[in-house]
């Protein structure tokens, strides 16, 4: 292991080592894409309009002998499951507003799905976590389970119980345009693509991943990530950076930093394995309000032609944060393009529009306001869970 990370330190194997192993990932989530469609038109399947999932989703649990009952927001109550890793503390805050929480993060029992034996204790985990539903069900009927889960985490047996208490199954997942059904442990595939069948409403922030849910029989709602407001918000400070970047050093982001660098860009870089090192949540924040520009990356795993949408996509923007990121297809989805961000196609055009934005403090700013005003009207956490309530009918 040492000999290998000593031999990644040499420039050329270490890029060739990253182009390689980009361009295995692209091939495999190019494969596994066109399986899915492939098969969707052997069977004659076709992927539901957006105005048609929420008639498509109370068929199904009516098939599961569910009818909603529509609550007032604050009256539900809601099963939570997840592992706390990083970003995942904003599930329960944003949860809150819609009532009750009986939350399990299962961290915090000593278990560690990053741990050489995990698959000894999945089963334990699985046993502790369909208890303690049972548990705070029979205390109070639970109307909502929300989990961030895996085949390679939660059997779906688990899911079925669940379900069978009558509650509405929502479960997300944000790496499935390369890990959906990923490898086969224990059985069954490590990714979202072993439960898709038996999740009442799968929500992925790829819209392309839908015909995978469809082809694992689930049904599956476009849903990108969101940033909290109470904690993403501009503050009061002198900029100190022209540009920053935030994330880890890997794949193709430090020849692209180099690249700019060379071009007279001045980027200052904070995460793992840059010299500056991470910063705290707090600090990385502020530092969207200390820095002229943010910097983004939208590529998934080492490819930079494969690309998904961030956190960072939201929470720089409702941070105050001028954000300028990798021309990905799928902002213009929830984003103006060009009005509220900015995004660039290479290192060329993405120095002409650093110097650009930089000499055009005003337009800057704009963009700036814009993009906080946006991301305030359309991407919070708590607007994104109203709508997957609202179109199961549990809140009125």
């Amino acid at each position: 292991m040492r000999l290998r990370n000593e031999i990644k330190r040499i420039p050329l194997i270490y890029f060739a080592n990253s182009y390689l192993k980009s361009r295995l990932q692209e091939r495999k989530a190019k494969n596994e894409l066109n399986y899915y469609h492939n098969k969707a038109a052997v069977n004659g399947e076709i992927l539901p309009e957006n105005d048609v999932i929420s008639h498509l989703l109370k068929a199904r649990l009516k098939k599961r002998g569910i009818k909603t009952n529509s609550k007032p927001k604050g009256e539900l109550h809601i099963f939570l499951t997840y592992s706390l890793n990083n970003w995942e503390n904003v599930l329960p805050i944003a949860i809150k507003p819609f009532g009750r929480i009986s939350e399990f993060e299962w961290s915090v029992q000593g278990l560690n799905v990053k741990s050489k034996n995990w698959i000894d204790h999945r089963t334990q985990m699985n046993t502790m976590m369909l208890e303690y539903f049972h548990k705070v069900n029979s205390e109070v009927p639970v109307d909502v389970v929300v989990s961030y889960l895996s085949g390679y985490v939660c059997d779906p047996v688990v899911i079925q119980e669940m379900g069978k208490s009558g509650a509405i199954v929502f479960n997300f997942c944000w790496d499935d345009k390369l890990g959906f059904r990923g490898k086969k442990v224990g059985g069954r595939w490590s990714g979202p693509a072993a439960l898709a069948s038996v999740v009442d409403l799968n929500l992925t922030n790829s819209p392309e991943s839908r015909i995978k849910y469809l082809g694992e029989g689930g049904l599956a709602m476009f849903w990108p990530e969101a940033a909290n407001p109470y904690f993403h918000k501009p503050y009061e400070l002198p900029f100190e950076y022209d540009v920053s970047v935030v994330g880890g050093n890997y794949g193709w982001r430090p020849s692209f930093v180099t690249k700019l660098r060379n071009m007279g860009v001045k980027v200052t870089c904070f995460g793992n394995g840059w010299p500056n090192g991470s910063l705290t949540d707090e600090e990385t924040v502020k530092l969207y309000s200390r820095s002229r520009i943010n910097l983004g990356f939208a590529g998934v795993g080492h490819s930079r032609k494969l690309m998904c949408l961030k956190g960072r996509d939201f929470e720089v923007p409702m941070s105050g944060g001028l954000y300028l990121t990798q021309d990905n297809p799928e902002l213009s989805l929830v984003y103006e393009v060009g009005k509220e961000i900015l995004t660039y196609k290479d290192e060329i055009d993405c120095a002409q529009k650093i110097k650009w934005l930089l000499e055009n403090p005003d337009i800057a700013n704009k963009i700036r306001h814009a993009g906080r005003a946006r991301a305030l009207k359309n991407h919070t956490w708590e607007k994104r869970f109203n709508s997957i309530f609202y179109l199961s009918g549990i809140v009125k």
